[in-house]
């Protein structure tokens, strides 16, 4: 194979590439300036695509090896520009790939994930994508109750626009209790200093690195204290050296509260995630609420006003080795309320709120058999919680926001990644609500919850996996009889993603 063959075949990966001019000076002494390769030569040499002989020759007419071609195609593979390819270019590097895999192996190359690139770039030819989930849950619960419904219905839209593509949109479309609507529509921005803009109705997950989910299609106890929701506001995100900062201004509208009243609150929100060596990361962070004067509460004889509510926390997180990690999170939360009992409003003395978290987190690749999460935590009475529930730690309805009871928490799961297609779990959590029972006398005493499942889930395919499920609730005697009751849930599920 003659270098111009090479090279004719490199031209092809190079329509991809984000280049400001084709005009390049060709640095090969031996490619003459009137030859129809010249201005091609030069830019190729320029991204580093092509790096000729010591002598300065690019010696175009001798025959090339296998392992030049592939050491000049995983250069060019490494320039590729997701933005500007079309279906013909897509194909074309897929069949280099496939012709050259072995060299590419030998140069260290690691092929699956150029074939992952590729995807990426196939699957926004155009510009726009569409994808979606559904799932359909069969389910058993204690007293011989079943159901059978679909719990998740979405069709997602994305669409890459603007000036180098670089203007991502995000839409979906998702099922709900009032019917189909749009629960996600924004747009992110490339805003200066390599940060991004967002703006519209998207989410925001502060506490990933902390919060406890177990089962894959089965999504089981996918729990956050603070974040994780969907806000309409500005978010702006920014990548640097030792890691990341986000912040974001919203109206989240209407949430709980006490006796299931609401408060209009504008929220502002920013965390800094720091990775100051591979073992060792920081995160720091808050969320204030700020109410108005129409944003009053009735409790009883009382009406209750929110200016503000803040909360900070800290989080650490350090990994012994790459199977085994430690993190542990702390929130620290203070409440500006104001009462009007006799047409005077005064500041409401709430104390501060506190909770915290210790986690272990056990990769499988050491016990071999099994994945282990190990997990700690306590949450004080009167802690605000967004999301309006945590785990049926708070009253028995499960919907006032600020908790009813001091709690203690402790869980440990479990997952088996068996193969590519079965997976199991297991999960066991215990929850003691402070002085939130009564024994048969009527003397007050702590309402435990024991909460355990298991599950199994079969992958069929790549869009296909089925799971089955069982979790149950197990109050102890003096939760009960303050209203609490035991149940179980045992569900089959469908999961289709496309």
């Amino acid at each position: 194979m003659k270098k111009f063959g090479v090279l004719l075949s490199c031209l092809c990966v190079a329509l991809l590439f984000a280049t400001s001019s084709w005009a390049a000076t060709n640095p090969f002494m031996d490619v003459p300036l009137n030859h129809w390769a010249y201005d091609a030569i030069g830019q190729l040499a320029a991204q580093g695509v092509l790096s000729g002989y010591p002598d300065g020759t690019y010696k175009g007419k001798q025959p090339t090896t296998r392992y030049e071609m592939a050491s000049a195609l995983a250069r060019a593979l490494a320039l590729v520009d997701m933005t500007k390819a079309d279906k013909q270019d897509v194909e074309m590097l897929k069949k280099l790939v496939v012709e050259f895999k072995d060299e590419l192996d030998a140069l260290g190359v690691k092929v699956d994930q150029i074939d992952s690139r590729l995807a990426m770039l196939e699957d926004r030819l155009g510009g726009w994508k569409l994808s979606g989930e559904l799932r359909l849950d069969i389910e058993g619960y204690q007293g011989g109750v079943e159901d059978a419904y679909v719990s998740m219905a979405r069709l997602e839209i994305q669409r890459w626009f603007g000036e180098d593509e670089g203007i991502f949109f995000y839409a979906r479309i998702e099922e709900g209790d009032v019917g189909a609507a749009f629960d996600k529509f924004y747009a992110d921005i490339p805003f200066y200093w390599d940060s991004t803009i967002t703006v519209g109705r998207f989410d925001r997950d502060f506490e990933g690195e902390y919060r406890f989910q177990i089962g894959g299609a089965t999504d089981i106890a996918n729990e956050a204290w603070l974040t994780d929701r969907t806000v309409d506001g500005i978010a702006f995100d920014k990548s640097f050296g030792l890691g990341s900062f986000s912040f974001y201004a919203a109206h989240p509208g209407d949430l709980p509260t006490w006796e299931d009243e609401v408060v209009a609150l504008w929220e502002l929100a920013a965390i800094a995630q720091l990775q100051f060596t591979e073992q060792f990361g920081f995160d720091i962070g808050l969320q204030g609420f700020f109410g108005d004067d129409t944003s009053t509460i009735a409790i009883e004889e009382f009406e209750v006003k929110a200016n503000s509510l803040w909360t900070v926390f800290a989080g650490l997180r350090f990994n012994f080795n790459e199977s085994i990690g430690f993190k542990g999170i702390y929130y620290y939360q203070d409440a500006g309320l104001e009462e009007n009992s006799s047409g005077d409003w005064q500041d409401l003395d709430m104390d501060s709120s506190k909770a915290w978290k210790v986690i272990v987190d056990v990769k499988q690749d050491l016990l071999k058999f099994t994945s282990l999460w190990l997990e700690y935590g306590q949450v004080d009475e009167n802690f605000y919680l967004p999301l309006g529930n945590m785990s049926l730690t708070l009253d028995a309805d499960g919907e006032d926001a600020f908790l009813a009871y001091n709690t203690k928490i402790w869980r440990v799961g479990a997952t088996q990644q068996w193969s590519d297609k079965w997976t199991s779990w297991l999960y066991v959590a215990s929850h003691t609500l402070e002085d939130a029972g009564l024994d048969t006398a009527g003397s007050v005493q702590d309402a435990k919850l024991l909460q355990w499942g298991l599950g199994v889930e079969y992958q069929y395919n790549e869009n296909v996996a089925f799971a089955l499920s069982y979790i149950k609730l197990d109050w102890n005697d003096d939760a009960e009889n303050v209203g609490n009751a035991d149940d179980y849930r045992i569900q089959f599920r469908t999961a289709v993603v496309f």
